[in-house]
C-alpha cells in the first residue's frame, strides 16, 4: 500500500498534502526549524505538522499512521530494535556527555557515583542509556528529579540540583553554569518512515531537506 501511494503521487509534478513529522526534543529544537523553513519555501504544496515523540513510542506512532516520518535515535550501548515494517536512513551521529554544575567538584564519570541524578521518565531512552553508563561505569545512578526536556534538565544541572547525560545536539549551545565531561556513548539518530514510503515525493522532500539542515547546523 505504501508502495502504490508512492507511486501515484509521483505522477505529480510538486509534492503536496499532509506530512506529520514526529521527533524527539533535541532534534524539534535545532534540526527542525531549518529544515521547516527550506521546506515552506521550497514545497509550499506541503503541510507540515510537528510532533514530539520519545524515540521508544515513535515506531508504534509511525505504523499507526499517527506520524508519517520520525526522527528517533538510538544509542550504542543501549538495545537498537529494528522493525520489519518501517525503513530508515541515518541522518546524524553525536557524542554524548555527563553535564555537571561548573563550579562542582565532579571531573570524570566515576567521580559522579555519589552524586543526585537527573533522570528520564520511566520507559524513555534517555533513562535506559543514563542507567547503562552508570552501571557500566560500577555504579547505580541515585535520582532526585526526572525530566524529559533538555533544557529543563540543564537548567537543573546548572543550578546545582544534579548531574545528567545529555547529548551533543542538546547541549551544543553554551549554557552557563555547566561543564560538559565525555563519556563513553555515541547517539544515532535516523529519519524513519514505513517500509515502501522512500520513494513517495513527500518523504524525500522532507529527508533531504532535514539532512541539508543537519548540515548546516555541523558546518
Amino acid at each position: 500500500m505504501e508502495e502504490t501511494t508512492a507511486a501515484l503521487a509521483a505522477v505529480r509534478s510538486e509534492p503536496t498534502g499532509r506530512i506529520r513529522i514526529g521527533a524527539h526534543a533535541a532534534a524539534v529544537r535545532t534540526v527542525l526549524p531549518g529544515a521547516l523553513l527550506r521546506l515552506g519555501r521550497d514545497h509550499p504544496g506541503l503541510e507540515l505538522s510537528v510532533s514530539e515523540w520519545d524515540p521508544v513510542a515513535l515506531p508504534n506512532a509511525l505504523r499507526d499512521h499517527r506520524v508519517d516520518i520520525g526522527l528517533s535515535y538510538d544509542f550504542d550501548i543501549a538495545s537498537a530494535w529494528t522493525d520489519p515494517a518501517l525503513e530508515s536512513v541515518s541522518l546524524m551521529t553525536e557524542s554524548v556527555y555527563l553535564a555537571v554544575a561548573a563550579d562542582g567538584p565532579i571531573s570524570t564519570l566515576a567521580a559522579a557515583r555519589d552524586a543526585e541524578w537527573i533522570l528520564g521518565s520511566t520507559g524513555t531512552l534517555s533513562l535506559e542509556v543514563a542507567s547503562s553508563v552508570c552501571r557500566d561505569a560500577g555504579f547505580t545512578p541515585r535520582m532526585r528529579h526526572r525530566a524529559d526536556d533538555v533544557i529543563a534538565v540543564l537548567a537543573l544541572v546548572a543550578a546545582g540540583h544534579g548531574v545528567a547525560i545529555v547529548p551533543q545536539l542538546a547541549a551544543d549551545a553554551p549554557t552557563p553554569g555547566i561543564r560538559l565531561i565525555p563519556v563513553p556513548a555515541r547517539l544515532h539518530t535516523r529519519i524513519r518512515y514505513r517500509r515502501g514510503a522512500s520513494a513517495h515525493p513527500s518523504v524525500v522532500a522532507v529527508v533531504a531537506a532535514l539532512q541539508k539542515a543537519t548540515h548546516a547546523l555541523s558546518g
